[in-house]
């Protein structure tokens, strides 16, 4: 009970003061993209409970403004973990970007009584955007395991279908930590795939013979986008829905398995 009340009395102080949202940061997932790839920022502060998720505020050909607005007055945070998290972090997917040289600025304001909020810090950062990779039609030879070796530890299981549709299962975990699975599937479009992912929720996932196929529900999970520069390379991308709690992203992906009797390309 001390600890938490501790945890509340550092987050309100982070809260209401501008000497806790000085050090933002801003990184680029790829960090050097190709042009057409999906680009996703991961906005970053020092922890904060009352921090809200980075808005959208304008945007033009090569730029794009986020905000955040931190509530005025004392705050109700929820239960922290001690120790607490040393940075609050979001993401927001800027979507594919033509070649070109990007900026991004996020400004962090906090509300006032007079209604009119006031800025407390403010940084920025670009990215350049390299032209657009060569990409290889779709083909029944990607079928297979991929994983990212700089990320060994969850992947895909690929599956390329008749009438130009893709099988996707993603092995990987949950926000909250333990295992999850993501199915998704879609049609194919020559160079690149886009899946309607989703995954089992309820009280009825048990392991055999506990398991009830009554308690159980597939949610929207997203969206997931593959492309493939060769044989033995790809790019996956994922938007996920607002009320699934996971951040978009993008890695790169790499060959682990080729089946018997499958050539690529």
């Amino acid at each position: 009970m001390y600890q938490n009340a501790c945890n509340r009395a550092v987050a309100l102080a982070c809260a209401i003061s501008s000497s806790c949202v000085l050090a933002q940061s801003i990184s680029f997932s790829p960090s050097s993209p190709s042009g057409g790839q999906i680009v996703v920022a991961t906005l970053s502060e020092p922890f904060n409970c009352a921090a809200p998720q980075p808005t959208l505020k304008a945007s033009s050909a090569n730029s794009f403004t986020f905000e955040s607005i931190l509530p005025y007055g004392p705050v109700n945070c929820p239960l922290i973990p001690f120790p607490p998290p040393t940075t609050s972090n979001f993401s927001a997917s800027l979507g594919p970007l033509l070649p070109g040289s990007y900026a991004l600025n996020w400004n962090i304001y906090q509300q006032q009584a007079s209604g009119t909020p006031l800025l407390l810090s403010s940084t920025s950062a670009a990215i350049l955007v390299g032209p657009a990779l060569a990409l290889m039609p779709i083909s029944p030879g990607f079928t297979g395991n991929w994983f990212d070796p700089a990320a060994s530890g969850h992947g895909f299981s690929i599956e390329v279908l008749p009438d130009e549709r893709m099988l996707v299962q993603w092995y990987v975990f949950g926000t909250d930590g333990g295992q999850t699975w993501i199915v998704a599937t879609g049609p194919i479009s020559g160079d690149h795939a886009v899946l309607d992912g989703y995954y089992p929720v309820g009280p009825g996932a048990r392991f055999p013979p506990n398991l009830d196929p009554s308690q159980l529900q597939n949610e929207l999970w997203g969206t997931i986008t593959l492309t493939f520069q060769d044989c033995d390379h790809g790019v996956v991308s994922w938007t996920p829905a607002a009320a699934s709690g996971y951040a978009p992203g993008t890695m790169p992906i790499t060959r682990l398995t080729l089946p018997a009797g499958l050539s690529c390309p």
